[in-house]
């Protein structure tokens, strides 16, 4: 015996009719950014600015015409302590070891830190990384290269 099943499919089409478009919402705010103070002609009220030269965060801005009473803010760059950068030659590339090639980092950060890889043409590639503990780690690669290791 033959059993045959059989699917129907029914498509509906809705549509929403809008017969009034409603009132306009309030405009948003924008965060602008440039080199320097902003200047009091940039922007209206309510926006922010990002000075990137100086780190300053300033707003919101409370007329259009002047920054003059915006609160500004000096904004941290990263510290090293929070960022490690390690170099390798060819000559340090430890391997192979069950196939694979390997640089061990020690970094001291004192977390399991991300890793990007570059090699020394500048290309970013994908190693392995084992986590040795939470001060240092190793790449681990199927062939040998020199590079830049950023770890943050």
């Amino acid at each position: 015996m033959t059993d045959n099943n059989i699917v129907t499919v029914v498509e509906n089409n809705n549509k929403v009719l809008v017969s009034a478009l409603g009132p306009q919402g309030p405009g948003g705010r924008t965060i602008l950014n440039g080199s320097g103070a902003p200047s009091n002609n940039l922007g209206v009220a309510g926006d922010f600015y990002y000075d990137r030269v100086t780190t300053y965060f300033y707003g919101p801005k409370l007329i259009d015409n002047s920054w003059a009473g915006a609160t500004s803010y000096a904004l941290q760059q990263v510290p090293s302590e929070f960022s490690f950068e390690f170099s390798w030659e060819l000559a340090q590339v430890t391997g192979p070891v069950s196939g694979l090639y390997s640089v061990a980092i020690t970094h001291n950060l004192g977390f399991k830190p991300n890793v990007t890889v570059k090699t020394s043409a500048g290309d970013v590639l994908e190693t392995g990384i084992d986590y040795n503990s939470n001060n240092q780690l190793t790449l681990t690669m199927a062939q040998p290269f020199s590079g830049t290791a950023y770890l943050s």
